[in-house]
């Protein structure tokens, strides 16, 4: 039953539509396009490309690590924020990769973890 009430509000709906005249648009005059100026350029939604993520040199990779690392890194990221060092965790991994792997050349990596570390030279570190 519930299907022919369906079909019999389909049917008058199509009827009431059928019998109302479509509205006539308004005739606006033309103007004679303007060809001397260029045409503005339409704006692009969204951020400006600007970021790492638009940045050839930057790809994006997915690490899982534990929630406490994370927690500490921002705590510590935050602090050296407080200290005027502008620094964010993938800029922070890069490094620590990038580190990493000129040890495992066989490079001394002293100058570059000093780069990124909190700590002074003149801390004892054990």
């Amino acid at each position: 039953m519930s299907g022919d009430m369906f079909k019999k509000l389909v049917k008058q709906r199509q009827k009431s539509e059928s019998e109302t005249p479509a509205p006539e648009k308004p005739v606006e005059p033309t103007q004679p396009k303007d060809t001397s100026s260029p045409t503005p350029e339409l704006k692009k939604r969204g951020r400006p490309a600007t970021g790492k993520r638009s940045d050839p040199d930057w790809i994006g990779r997915t690490y899982y690590i534990r929630k406490e690392t994370d927690l500490d890194v921002e705590g510590e990221l935050l602090q050296l924020k407080r200290e005027g060092v502008e620094l964010d965790k993938s800029e922070l991994v890069d490094a620590l990769l990038a580190a990493w792997v000129k040890w495992r050349q066989g490079e001394n990596i002293d100058f570059q973890i000093s780069e990124i570390s909190p700590w002074r030279k003149d801390e004892n570190i054990e």
